[in-house]
């Protein structure tokens, strides 16, 4: 009896937590990838001029969406609130109520999470240092941030990632996500 009432509370839960995984999914569904080209075809920064070798669907907008905390992004506006996105998405933070006063963060794709953050500091160094406009640093990290943003909910990611992880410098991360198309439905 105590094993019915158990596993009946077991499945309650793991449907409302594949509801609420619902609910953010919308944003996000299959990557399709295509096989036909390799890591040293693309060439170019800007997601404008490199090939696509990866196409992400959108079914949403994140404009919509708000976060838990709004934190100020240096490039700030549509910016701030994607950099925010990214930041709730890749991030779960788990309060413990025994032992240790502390909390524990778990990050969701820390390759993904990583190469943004690391494109994300390489980019605020060249817009301190003035060796960057501003407007085409904040169009790239936008569409860094969408890509990243649609990644966290995508099941098959090995690719990507691997790429991700070839990657050593700001500039080749950069390249990786150039390759990288949404298309909005």
């Amino acid at each position: 009896m105590m094993k019915k009432i158990l596993s009946i509370a077991l499945l309650i839960c793991a449907f409302a937590e594949f509801a609420s995984a619902q609910q953010t999914n919308d944003i996000a569904m299959l990557t399709s990838v295509s096989t036909n080209s390799t890591a040293s075809e693309v060439n170019t920064a800007t997601s404008e001029t490199a090939e696509a070798r990866y196409t992400l669907d959108s079914y949403g907008s994140t404009t919509k969406l708000k976060t838990a905390f709004e934190d100020e992004h240096f490039l700030g506006g549509e910016t701030s609130l994607k950099w925010n996105l990214f930041q709730q998405n890749y991030k779960r933070v788990y309060e413990q109520t025994v032992g240790l006063s502390g909390s524990s963060v778990e990050i969701i794709k820390p390759t993904v999470f990583n190469a943004v953050n690391k494109v994300n500091n390489y980019y605020k160094k060249l817009v301190n240092n003035n060796s960057a406009n501003k407007e085409e640093v904040a169009s790239i990290l936008n569409h860094i941030l969408d890509c990243a943003n649609l990644l966290c909910y995508e099941e098959d990611t090995k690719r990507i990632e691997a790429e991700l992880k070839k990657a050593k410098s700001g500039q080749e991360i950069v390249q990786v996500f150039a390759s990288i198309r949404i298309i909005q439905h």
